[in-house]
């Protein structure tokens, strides 16, 4: 009878409260922030009437939610309805471990049930794609979640609980709670300052904004940019599940190219004029070109056709060959 009464006067405390703060002292705080999207869980060792403060420290463009799983031991396990948990934001002072008076705003509170392990996920976006679990429970979106520091907080809600019960631990787990997609971030790099307009195609379907971050399900993708003003580039990309992977692509004219390679102490000339063979390949007109190769009295002539957009090279090689001549 006692301990319906504890729990009746506990929600009949909870339905005022809701509506305003909290005041409330902990016997000790600990904060955790969450500087990445996508991290390995998290456990937080607490006791019977401590709090846990978490904050979100990204941009969330894959972060959906936050799961705390609370898991508690046998001592609180054989008191049956004796701790509470409840959920806060708006907490004044900002949380730190050396307060233990606080004041926030309660958006969620229940009796933790009777069982090893309890799971609250708790929704960063309006629109979430997670659902409930067996030994758990969603709870209602909150935007101040995601803007400002929560608090989850133990408390004890039934008189007379004995003096083992001040050994009495719960750990806290925080894992992420992810959308399905990861992202591709493309950035192409120019060969000149004014830049001409570019045609992008993932796995053929084409791009409106390929500047724009692209949230895609985990796979291989075919990246294909093409335009009249650059050469046609393809690369192929791993979209892994909440993660950017970012592709960076430098764009080639599609003005010729001649690389030239000969021998040192040959003279070259290309369309009657001579020229000094620089190490990158040489940008070339459109069309019909004549290489003079000259070494001394030795004179070596080649044609060639030139077309929009390719790369060629011409080597010129001297070679001595060696021949037994039949008796």
């Amino acid at each position: 009878m006692k301990q319906f009464l504890c729990i009746t006067s506990y929600f009949f405390f909870f339905a005022v409260s809701f509506f305003y703060a909290d005041s409330f002292r902990v016997s000790a705080l600990h904060t955790h922030t969450f500087n990445t999207e996508v991290f390995d869980p998290v456990a937080i060792t607490i006791g019977y009437n401590d709090a846990v403060s978490f904050s979100i420290n990204s941009d969330c463009v894959f972060l959906e939610g936050i799961e705390l799983e609370i898991k508690q031991d046998s001592i609180s396990m054989s008191y049956p309805n004796s701790i509470a948990y409840t959920l806060y934001t708006g907490i004044s002072p900002s949380p730190s471990k050396k307060y233990i008076d606080y004041s926030a705003k309660k958006i969620s509170t229940a009796l933790l049930p009777n069982r090893f392990s309890h799971i609250l996920r708790i929704p960063i976006k309006k629109h979430y794609t997670f659902k409930q679990t067996k030994n758990g429970e969603i709870l209602s979106y909150n935007s101040n979640v995601v803007t400002e520091p929560f608090m989850l907080r133990l408390n004890p809600v039934m008189k007379g609980l004995p003096d083992n019960f001040e050994q009495a631990s719960f750990t806290v787990i925080a894992r992420p709670l992810l959308i399905a997609e990861g992202g591709l971030k493309l950035k192409l790099q120019f060969p000149e300052k004014e830049q001409k307009p570019v045609t992008v195609q993932l796995n053929n379907e084409y791009l409106t904004q390929p500047d724009a971050l692209q949230l895609l399900l985990p796979g291989t993708y075919s990246v294909n940019i093409s335009s009249d003003a650059y050469r046609t580039e393809i690369r192929s990309c791993i979209i892994e599940r909440g993660k950017i992977t970012q592709l960076e692509v430098q764009l080639k004219s599609i003005t010729p190219l001649l690389h030239i390679q000969a021998p040192e102490n040959v003279a070259v000339f290309l369309d009657g004029q001579e020229i000094t063979l620089p190490k990158t390949p040489l940008p070339i007109a459109v069309g019909e070109h004549t290489i003079v190769f000259k070494m001394g009295t030795y004179e070596l002539t080649r044609q060639i056709t030139v077309e929009e957009g390719k790369t060629y090279e011409m080597t010129m090689t001297m070679d001595v060959l060696l021949q037994e001549i039949a008796n």
